[in-house]
């Protein structure tokens, strides 16, 4: 009998950062990025502002959990960005659940993918149909935690932070949009009157 000696990596979890090797950086990080984005371990990723901008974590996650929370709205959706992406975990659960169960020729992936850019849209939405989002409620979702301790400020925090995200987008392109911000949200603007400084930007139409 032959003995097929095969090496399985034991990390649940790891971090995402780069080590070094007597005074060498050794370039970690795409090696982990590429293994947290499979169906394998590691199942949690840990990582500071460096994992915040510009990768993608979305191919097998859809949970971001906050262990602080940012300054700004802007920060909140860089993190959550790295996980709602480009036909996304969420996005392909969706799918899978909906059409799973269509006869299928070669590749089921794209015959369902095709299937639903077929159905999941109409003539007056754009092509981020369902490939970003889907216009009925979707059963599997984004999940953001939040821990929030006893006596914290982190829940009045996160409240304020939650506010101002609805309303930032109306600072684009504004001189001074952190005093916009606060005018807004300190003189509690009803909802009617802020809803005629708003532009349809939503990606369902165009």
């Amino acid at each position: 009998m032959q003995l097929i000696y095969i090496k399985m990596r034991p990390n649940y979890a790891v971090g995402f950062y780069d080590t070094k090797n007597e005074g060498k950086s050794v370039q970690r990080k795409d090696n982990i990025r590429l293994s947290f984005n499979s169906p394998f371990r590691p199942f949690v990723l840990a990582t500071t502002s460096i994992g915040q901008e510009g990768l993608d974590f979305h191919y097998y996650c859809r949970k971001i959990v906050h262990w602080n929370l940012p300054s700004n709205p802007i920060d909140l959706e860089q993190r959550e960005g790295r996980i709602n992406r480009y036909k996304c975990l969420a996005i392909r659960q969706n799918i899978a659940n909906k059409y799973g169960d269509i006869n299928f020729d070669a590749d089921i992936w794209t015959e369902m993918l095709e299937a639903a850019n077929k159905l999941e849209k109409n003539n007056d939405m754009c092509e981020l149909v369902p490939f970003w989002c889907l216009p009925d409620n979707q059963e599997v979702k984004i999940e953001r935690i939040v821990p929030v301790y006893p006596l914290s400020k982190d829940g009045a925090k996160y409240e304020r932070l939650i506010k101002i995200l609805s309303l930032y987008r109306l600072s684009l392109g504004q001189a001074r949009q952190e005093e916009l911000l606060e005018y807004l949200f300190e003189n509690n603007i009803k909802e009617e009157e802020l809803k005629q400084l708003f532009m349809n930007l939503s990606p369902f139409y165009k």
